[in-house]
């Protein structure tokens, strides 16, 4: 039984992400951005960026698109700044997302935050808990929803 299921037949077919669309949440930076450029590089021809921060969001779009310039491919990153913290920030980008695709095929739901802080007895409830609880839980479970 084990011998025929690792026959995949087709496989570059089945692990293509050609023409397929993607969003990555926190996706400006670091392993977000790091991602969306494997996915633009792997065939995604659409790749929705977000993040809290605008310009972030639009500098990262802009070296994706210089990119897939500069290797002539027919794929394009868009910049939707959001607050995957508040779930009527990812209401407004599935909104947004959807004015320009009718379907997504991946989300990588990337966005997250730290305690920031060293000691763990200075985490309290208002301040680092409910953050890294609404972007971390709450945030990935609604994006994931909407």
């Amino acid at each position: 039984m084990a011998e025929t299921d690792v026959q995949l037949h087709d496989f570059a077919n089945i692990f293509s992400l050609q023409g397929k669309v993607a969003v990555v949440t926190g996706g400006s930076r670091g392993l977000g951005l790091h991602s969306a450029s494997g996915l633009l590089q792997a065939g995604c021809s659409k790749i929705f960026i977000t993040s809290r921060k605008a310009p972030a969001c639009e500098a990262a779009v802009s070296a994706l698109n210089a990119l897939a310039s500069k290797n002539n491919l027919s794929r394009r990153a868009y910049a939707i700044p959001a607050d995957c913290s508040k779930v009527s920030s990812i209401e407004g980008l599935v909104a947004e997302v959807g004015k320009l695709t009718p379907h997504v095929d991946i989300l990588l739901a990337n966005a997250g935050a730290t305690w920031g802080t060293d000691s763990f007895a200075e985490v309290d409830e208002k301040n680092a808990w409910d953050k890294v609880m609404d972007l971390n839980l709450k945030g990935v479970f609604f994006t994931i929803q909407k």
